[in-house]
């Protein structure tokens, strides 16, 4: 929660070819990338106010007074989202195409902030700028950036609500546009997001800042989304980092399909021209590139927080915003029917390996240093991962520990000595009639028997 975190990354793919996803973001605790269930009325909410629209559309509003999951009455909970990069590559330019009215054409990073509730009325046309009083003030940006025009948020509506007039909600994605280049796919860059919570009693709203290579992309105060009047706010819920790499035909592939292609199925692994005509072009020659693969390169993340700043903390979990017994009460929503639990535990070693492999890649479990191969990996000490390849780490501070005999109140209670041997005496007692008891049962079940044959013969 709060602070500041960075990665020095080279992206994936080329430039010009559109079809890839890269991104690098945050999401609130209380939602699961791709786990739907978990993120119906909590993804993006950030809004502490109790209203018509938060009663409805937020599950866990300000409305509510009860105090379940260790979660405080009356205070609104959600799972914002903050993408600090979602890339898209592509040959489209500035000023052609679907960015006709953009400053920045593909290839671009957009930075945004996302987030419940939006604007419910009013709101600017895709594709097109927003008009006076129509989107968020004081949000000041660099060099080669714009306002995303392109998307401004989602109508969100989830089939079985039973008041989808009060329970639906817009979420507004509050997003600018960089313009990347050649040297952003075949070099090393960083990418920084800077958080400050929110400060009710110093009287400051928060603000989230991006930059690139430490010049600024974006500056987003949080006084402009609160003035804006709907409810949302800058995030204080605690966030993960996700990074991945995803395909989607609504992320840099064709706005309108091809002549005669049917633009049903996708498939790079065929030669049929009806499986291949809908992606972008060259995309399907660039993955089968085996000369210049397809990589996601990460140098490393850093995440710094202060010390002495009660509002920064780590942990997923935190007193101020708690989760840990919501998703234990709700786990279904987490998980899929295979896992056992929300969470998969840390892998120390066990992924596979080739005995004969040299080098610090997977397949040698990271090097002599990092761990050994015996057909699976088995880490050295100081690393971790299924191949050994990360630093082992620790979190020293668990804000909510699992719960204990003296979370019921008794504190310190040790039996004494007399209490001991009586009970162990009673549990000796009745073991002695359980065994008893079956053998004389056992007996007359032997006699019953053997009358019974004696009198058949």
């Amino acid at each position: 929660t709060g602070g500041i975190v960075e990665a020095e990354i080279t992206l994936p793919g080329k430039p010009d070819v559109g079809g890839l996803w890269p991104a690098f973001w945050l999401l609130g605790n209380l939602a699961r990338h791709t786990y739907v269930g978990s993120s119906m009325h909590i993804w993006p909410w950030s809004s502490n106010e109790c209203n018509d629209r938060t009663e409805g559309g937020q599950q866990i509003n300000a409305c509510l007074h009860s105090d379940h999951w260790g979660m405080k009455t009356g205070f609104g909970r959600g799972a914002p989202e903050i993408d600090i990069f979602e890339v898209q590559p592509g040959p489209i330019k500035r000023n052609v195409g679907p960015f006709h009215y953009s400053y920045v054409g593909q290839p671009f990073m957009s930075s945004s902030y996302q987030v419940a509730p939006g604007r419910a009325w009013n709101r600017p046309g895709a594709g097109y700028w927003p008009g006076p009083g129509q989107w968020y003030d004081d949000i000041k940006f660099g060099n080669e950036t714009c306002l995303n025009i392109l998307f401004y948020g989602n109508y969100n509506h989830f089939a079985g609500d039973p008041h989808p007039e009060k329970q639906d909600y817009w979420s507004d994605s509050i997003s600018y546009n960089r313009q990347l280049h050649q040297e952003h796919f075949t070099s090393k860059h960083v990418y920084r997001l800077e958080w400050e919570v929110p400060d009710a009693e110093a009287g400051h709203d928060g603000y989230l800042h991006w930059f690139l290579d430490g010049k600024l992309v974006v500056a987003m105060n949080g006084t402009g989304i609160t003035n804006a009047g709907f409810g949302a706010e800058i995030t204080s819920e605690p966030m993960y980092i996700l990074m991945n790499t995803a395909i989607s035909t609504q992320w840099g592939f064709p706005t309108k399909c091809p002549d005669n292609c049917p633009c049903e199925t996708y498939d790079c692994g065929t030669n049929s021209w009806a499986k291949t005509c809908g992606f972008s072009g060259g995309f399907c020659e660039m993955m089968k590139d085996e000369s210049n693969p397809i990589e996601y390169k990460v140098n490393w993340v850093r995440v710094y927080q202060d010390p002495n700043d009660e509002k920064q903390k780590v942990g997923c979990s935190t007193p101020e915003r708690p989760t840990k017994r919501y998703i234990e009460a709700h786990a279904d929503k987490y998980k899929r029917k295979e896992d056992k639990a929300p969470l998969k535990k840390v892998m120390h070693g066990g992924g596979s390996c080739e005995p004969s492999a040299i080098g610090e890649a997977a397949d040698s479990c990271g090097g002599e240093k990092r761990g050994t191969c015996k057909k699976r990996c088995k880490c050295n000490e100081g690393w971790t991962g299924p191949h050994c390849l990360v630093p082992d780490g620790s979190d020293p501070i668990d804000w909510e520990k699992s719960s204990t005999l003296s979370d019921l109140g008794f504190q310190g209670f040790v039996a004494p000595p007399f209490m001991i041997w009586a009970f162990g005496g009673m549990t000796l007692f009745l073991l002695i009639l359980i065994c008893y008891h079956t053998d004389q049962m056992n007996r007359k079940k032997k006699k019953n028997q053997y009358t019974q044959i004696h009198g058949n013969a």
